[in-house]
């Protein structure tokens, strides 16, 4: 009798420990919605810019997650000596995201690579601009001809590199290093882009920029495996 009741003793616990495990390896699966705090932080310490972004994921399977964002900027760049110009416009960005994080039982973080396509309209107002001189007996010809140019747009390809981690129940902080490569462009007749809403500061000597976000997000439960 005693080995029996023994027995039934570690039948029972085997069964409690695989509910347990069971219960900590679930993985949820749903829409997780954000904000990009960066943005909305610089609006407040800069006066020259303001913006707002919303960012969001969607699981597909084990590793891979849909993602994208939405945002709007509006930006007055006049660290040029001879122009100052306000780019002002909305902006999206689709793609995926792929988890190379094997998280521990219980655990829905994620440490990430992605891949977005980004598409800007927007529109480049001149405010200011100098007559270029070399004689410096006269003063700078600055002038003051408002000209806003609208219908403008832009495509890129970005690279994400990104870590999300739970603070508590579904709520995730992230942050992430962007790496971009400008694919077109349509230019203002006179002058050239020098801030496209999503992609940010553009040169001429190069396509490429970079960026990097801080982002506050909530996971909506649909499922779980």
């Amino acid at each position: 009798m005693s080995a029996f009741l023994s027995a039934q003793e570690n039948e029972d616990t085997t069964e409690t420990a695989t509910k347990d495990v069971t219960q900590q390896n679930v993985q949820y699966y749903g829409l997780r919605i954000g904000v990009d705090l960066s943005k909305p932080v610089r609006s407040l310490l800069d006066d020259q810019y303001s913006g707002l972004e919303i960012v969001g994921d969607f699981r597909v399977s084990n590793r891979y997650y849909v993602a994208a964002e939405l945002g709007n900027e509006t930006f007055t760049v006049d660290e040029f000596s001879n122009i100052d110009v306000t780019s002002s416009g909305s902006y999206i960005k689709a793609g995926f995201n792929y988890n190379a994080y094997n998280n521990w039982f219980g655990m829905n973080n994620l440490i990430y690579a992605g891949v977005r396509a980004g598409f800007s309209t927007f529109t480049q107002e001149l405010n200011t601009y100098t007559i270029s001189t070399s004689n410096t007996f006269f003063e700078e010809d600055v002038r003051t001809d408002t000209r806003e140019f609208d219908g403008l747009n832009a495509t890129w390809l970005e690279f994400q590199l990104g870590i999300q981690t739970e603070l508590f129940s579904n709520f995730y902080l992230g942050i992430n290093l962007q790496i971009k490569n400008r694919v077109t462009e349509t230019e203002p007749d006179g002058f050239e882009n020098v801030y496209i809403p999503g992609f940010g500061k553009t040169t001429d000597e190069s396509k490429f920029g970079v960026g990097y976000g801080y982002t506050l997000s909530y996971l909506i439960p649909i499922f779980k495996k």
